[in-house]
């Protein structure tokens, strides 16, 4: 019994594509071998000649196919245009910039700009985290009311939420105006 699920087995199991073709390429050479030696041993030299031929002709031709892929691959790269490097931007602002000019939309992003103006009322979008002067963290709950005591020029501000300041950042904050 052990002896026929020996025989079902896959012996390219677990092996990758290219593992396989060298796999199958072993076989049908080990075949071919021993069919030249079976005939030698039978004494059809003629017959082993022509199979050995054979095989060595097929070798040659895989060779010389391989040869021709490589030389036509080389007329192929010589033919195609060189970039020449890199291409620059023809426009005003690409010139600016090689001359060494300030150019409009180049440079830093700007730091961005929030529609709020200090003693405005603002709530809060979302649940937040902020700080007090002496830096203790402390959660807000979103919608919370207070007052934007300084202009928001970065990321945080200083807002009154109670009688307590806080330093919140700015894109938790909205404006409480009369269209909301």
């Amino acid at each position: 019994m052990p002896d026929s699920t020996k025989q079902n087995e896959d012996p390219t199991k677990g092996m990758s594509w290219g593992e396989k073709k060298k796999y199958a390429a072993r076989q049908v050479r080990q075949r071919k071998l021993e069919e030249i030696k079976r005939a030698a041993d039978e004494g059809n030299m003629q017959r082993a000649d022509e199979l050995a031929e054979e095989l060595h002709r097929a070798k040659a031709e895989r060779q010389q196919a391989k040869k021709r892929a490589r030389e036509l691959k080389r007329e192929i790269k010589e033919k195609l245009p060189t970039t020449g490097g890199k291409r620059w931007a023809d426009n005003e602002t690409a010139r600016a910039i090689r001359s060494g000019r300030r150019a409009e939309g180049v440079g830093r992003r700007p730091s961005p700009q929030w529609n709020m103006q200090p003693g405005e009322m603002v709530r809060l979008v979302n649940q937040c985290e902020a700080w007090t002067e002496n830096y203790m963290a402390k959660m807000l709950p979103k919608g919370a009311y207070g007052i934007l005591l300084d202009p928001p020029r970065g990321e945080r501000c200083a807002v009154m939420f109670g009688q307590d300041v806080f330093t919140v950042e700015c894109k938790k904050l909205r404006a409480v105006r009369d269209e909301d």
